[in-house]
């Protein structure tokens, strides 16, 4: 098994050519750019050793990080640097079912085999955000997107954040060394950090920071002020606009992209380094995109069908989820593209939905509207023999079962009750003349709405196939988008 080599103690000078060179203080970065290290208080913690921070709690190790197979897949060249892009983090701590292969955060497939199967979630709390808060502030320089809600499209670094480790409780994390992010944009990183444990949340970021920019191809170096320190020194260290020794246990692997940065293969300038590959901080104010593909405007269906709806969903960097309306009142969200949801045996009625979709920076955009008309099986719903559809009998007769030859809905005859003021003591509003209800038999349909008899009550069998949990408190329209549209349909 594979078990993350810690090397020798912190030291306080870096040793470069056979002399002792006292270490530069750096510059650290903020989403204003870099300041300098005067501006920023130093804890007593990041001058002691790690036996001196062992003692007093602190000095656990975040693993060596684990270099991409000579023969794994590239997608590019890792001796050539490639274009700045807009980079995605999704921490993960809800947990996932990991299998082994090739890194790819969109399937669950980790490199590091020790971690493929079951990993558990982080738990619930206010650090959790308050980590994420911490883990959006350490790359705020950055064009990078931070979200704890996995993108439905685009690519993204994952860090599974959450108890599981195979390692022991001396490691915090492991990840995957990819030089310059060649291999792969959908890398997988791991953070052993939960709700319950003793870390703060700025300790948590920085595990969380540093196994993502392993997948970047950075190493570690001999700085607690650096989020690439190995050690847990405590503080708040962020990623330092300054060249800094790397350490390694394994060898520099990546050299060639410290180089482009520090002239030397030996130093490692974090900041330097993240901003050649994404870019500095941009404002992501261009909406998404989003189109109802089917059904057609306009469509017609029986009731009792049932069919798809479909969107088209696309973004310049990642959709988050697309949300489907109908009657102007929210039913259900879908996180995964292809976008769609079932509609199963659909009631009588006229419809109208539409999407809204969001990306990740939170900006939205809604799709064109679809209205579709669903009739009474068979027809419009009218009296196939020819009779008036909207209840009234052309020949004088009363479809709801009074006397055809002789009652007069519109108040006639006294003695066979008027409905609009006749004989109170015998007067029925059905327009028969006995004052007795009229018979359970040949009454003709009861008119019940859009909707099936008992439909959207709890504990009903029939008609719909979906579920809601409070469908008494929602009023009929909602009712349509939250049962009928409820399920999203399988995935192939």
């Amino acid at each position: 098994m594979l078990a993350p080599h810690i090397p020798h103690p912190l030291v306080r000078f870096a040793r470069c050519g056979g002399f002792a060179m006292a270490l530069v203080a750096p510059q650290v970065a903020s989403a204003e750019g870099p300041v300098s290290a005067e501006e920023v208080e130093r804890p007593a913690t990041w001058d002691m050793t790690v036996e001196e921070l062992r003692a007093i709690g602190l000095g656990q190790y975040r693993g060596d990080p684990v270099p991409v197979p000579p023969d794994a897949p590239l997608a590019f060249d890792p001796d050539e640097p490639r274009p700045a892009k807009q980079g995605v983090i999704f921490v993960n701590f809800d947990g996932a079912n990991l299998q082994s292969g090739w890194d790819n955060s969109k399937t669950n497939t980790t490199q590091i085999s020790q971690l493929a199967g079951p990993f558990a979630a982080y738990g619930q709390g206010s650090k959790r955000e308050a980590t994420m808060q911490a883990v959006r502030d350490d790359w705020a320089p950055f064009n990078v997107i931070v979200t704890d809600t996995r993108p439905a499209s685009g690519d993204y670094t994952m860090n599974m954040t959450g108890p599981t480790n195979p390692f022991g409780g001396g490691v915090l994390g492991i990840a995957p060394l990819d030089c310059n992010d060649s291999q792969t944009h959908n890398n997988i990183t791991f953070a052993f950090h939960s709700a319950n444990d003793q870390f703060s949340a700025s300790t948590q970021a920085t595990t969380i920071g540093q196994e993502v920019a392993h997948s970047y191809g950075l190493e570690h170096v001999d700085e607690p002020g650096d989020i690439m320190n190995p050690y847990n020194a405590g503080g708040n260290p962020s990623f330092t606009d300054q060249c800094i020794q790397i350490v390694s246990n394994q060898g520099i692997v990546c050299g060639s992209q410290h180089a482009a940065q520090c002239g030397s293969s030996n130093m490692q300038n974090s900041y330097r380094e993240l901003l050649a590959l994404f870019g500095p901080a941009q404002a992501d104010d261009t909406p998404p995109s989003v189109t109802i593909t089917s059904p057609a405007d306009g469509a017609m269906y029986e009731a009792g069908a049932s069919f798809q709806i479909t969107a088209d969903a696309s973004d310049d960097v990642g959709v988050q989820q697309v949300d489907l309306y109908v009657d102007g009142s929210f039913s259900q969200s879908d996180g995964t593209a292809p976008y769609g949801w079932n509609v199963e045996n659909i009631p009588a009625g006229t419809y109208t939905f539409y999407a809204v979709a969001r990306d990740l920076s939170g900006n939205e955009a809604q799709s064109n509207e679809v209205t579709i008309e669903v009739t009474e099986a068979g027809g419009s719903g009218g009296d196939p023999s020819g009779g008036d559809p909207s209840g009234g009998d052309p020949s004088g007769g009363d479809p709801s079962g009074g006397d055809p030859s002789g009652g007069d809905p519109s108040g006639g005859d006294p003695s066979g009750g008027d409905p609009s003021g006749g004989d109170p003591s015998g007067g029925t509003g059905s327009g028969g003349g006995s004052g007795e209800p009229p018979p359970d038999e040949d009454s003709g349909p009861v008119d019940t709405g859009p909707f099936p008899p008992g439909y959207g009550e709890r504990g009903m069998e029939d008609g719909c196939a979906c579920t809601a949990t409070e469908p008494n408190t929602v009023a009929p329209l909602a009712l349509v988008g939250l049962f009928l549209f409820g399920r999203r349909r399988r995935r192939v």
